[in-house]
């Protein structure tokens, strides 16, 4: 498989050689490029092919041949689509650079970026992280070059935002790496580069790309827990998810994050009953939570067909927990433990979700039933039906450590939703005094939330002390995530002194 994609690149470029090469994203490519978009992966393809017999020199067509490759690699998380990926980056990349009278279009450095970044991205998912790290700076250092060419170049704005919200992320202990890599960073400088890039695309020739930019918008809210009123543009999915599944996705995960769990089966249903020439896979995992925080145990079978056809290693683990919950809730304790055991056998504790999953699965006895169904409700968005399994329960109903401090983390939570802040910030410092010393993600989180509370009515300095508190305890559990969270509210507030 990896000759026959090697000998295809060398054709491809070949021909190329042959023709005075330039950048022009004429009509062809725009409908290429939408066609990716909607996973309409084999019309792309025709497009290109056609571009390649009409226009051989235009190597603005080797971009979106990596658009293919790099969304497939990126959602199959296949071994051999990995490998063909690195193959024709590689060469796509070299056959930019020898094309020298090309750098006179701003899409020269532009394009080589987006490749790098495009590689990086799958790169990191494949843990590898160095090499990674690497094409992120190469592609940080073209993009400066080309803003100081070209600085009207509108597409150039799209790619340093998400790389200022990308280095912007990197964590305190790493942030001399970036110093000494001669990179900055901001998130809400890089969200606002995005909200920006997307307006003004709008009447320019590059309207199809507002979908992408989008994309990456959603995804730096719900990666970095960034407040309502500083993300804008959420409406504008409503008229998008018909032509991405990417939006699709990121458009449901807001949604779920909302608590509007109802809203959020909607959009995937939508989007699984559309015919796609590539499948997506990952959306009945998505669609197995929505329905199991309603408590809707068909969910079963969404999470079962994930795992039949899933190529990939991530949430694997994830799907077999949400299986053995299924179990516990049905009162069926033989195969709550058989999933556990088969958490425990497959997959890779990864991403947060998967080593969270993975834990639970070597855990001593039954988790506790109604903190199970508690947690769900709560995700939906079901607050009542969330008050409702814990609200008048014996302490004896969660003897253990890790239960009690769930029950006032989760009181918390519930409370925050509904805006009662007092009752909230009450239950979290309850939970923070408690669980300091423990593993648990609950005294960590419940400090976050201490600090998103006070933030959000301008209480500067008491926002400081609880994101400072957050990133300052030692837990296991999604620190990653929270810590990640505490240090784009810490980069927030800085803005409102």
């Amino acid at each position: 498989m990896i000759k026959k994609f090697i000998i295809i690149s060398f054709f491809i470029i070949a021909e190329i050689t042959n023709s005075y090469a330039y950048y022009d994203f004429d009509n062809k490519l725009e409908l290429a490029f939408t066609s990716i978009l909607a996973f309409n992966f084999e019309e792309a393809e025709r497009l290109l092919q056609q571009e390649k017999i009409e226009k051989p020199g235009n190597d603005l067509r080797l971009l979106y041949h990596n658009y293919i490759n790099f969304l497939k690699t990126f959602i199959s998380e296949d071994k051999s689509d990995f490998e063909n990926l690195k193959i024709n980056s590689s060469l796509f990349l070299n056959e930019l650079n020898r094309d020298k009278d090309n750098s006179t279009s701003p899409f020269h450095l532009y394009v080589q970026s987006e490749i790098l970044i495009q590689q990086a991205l799958v790169r990191f998912k494949f843990n590898e992280y160095i090499i990674s790290a690497g094409e992120i700076r190469r592609a940080y250092k073209l993009i400066q070059k080309n803003k100081i060419l070209f600085p009207s170049f509108i597409l150039n704005q799209k790619i340093s935002g998400l790389l200022n919200a990308i280095v912007g992320s990197v964590p305190p202990q790493y942030q001399w790496i970036i110093k000494y890599a001669g990179m900055e960073g901001d998130i809400s400088n890089g969200l606002n580069q995005l909200q920006a890039s997307y307006e003004k695309v709008e009447t320019t020739p590059f309207q199809s790309y507002r979908p992408e930019i989008l994309f990456y918008i959603g995804n730096i809210f719900l990666i970095f827990s960034m407040p309502m009123d500083t993300v804008l543009l959420f409406h504008e999915m409503d008229s998008m998810i018909n032509k991405s599944p990417l939006i699709s996705l990121v458009y449901s995960n807001i949604l779920m994050k909302l608590g509007k769990n109802d809203s959020a089966l909607h959009i995937l249903n939508s989007s699984l009953i559309k015919v796609s020439t590539y499948p997506f896979t990952y959306l009945y995992y998505k669609r197995g939570l929505v329905r199991l925080r309603k408590l809707d145990l068909s969910a079963k079978q969404d999470f079962q067909f994930f795992l039949l056809h899933h190529k990939g290693k991530s949430n694997i683990k994830s799907a077999y927990q949400k299986l053995s919950w299924i179990s516990l809730i049905e009162g069926d304790s033989a195969m709550y433990v058989y999933n556990l055991k088969l958490c425990a056998q497959n997959g890779v504790a990864l991403n947060e979700d998967d080593k969270i999953a993975q834990d639970e699965s070597k855990s001593e006895g039954f988790i506790n039933v109604f903190l199970i169904r508690a947690r769900l409700f709560f995700d939906g968005g079901y607050y009542a039906n969330a008050l409702s399994e814990l609200a008048g329960k014996n302490i004896e109903v969660f003897p253990r450590h890790r239960d009690q401090l769930e029950v006032t983390y989760r009181l918390g939570r519930i409370m925050q939703m509904t805006k009662k802040s007092d009752k909230a910030i009450m239950y979290f410092e309850k939970t923070i005094k408690n669980g300091i010393s423990s593993n648990y993600y609950f005294a960590a989180n419940s400090a976050l939330m201490v600090g998103l509370i006070h933030e959000e009515k301008k209480q500067i300095v008491l926002a400081k002390l609880y994101y400072l508190k957050c990133l300052s305890i030692k837990h296991k559990e999604y620190k990653n995530s929270i810590d990640q969270k505490a240090l784009a509210g810490l980069e927030r507030i800085k803005l409102m002194n």
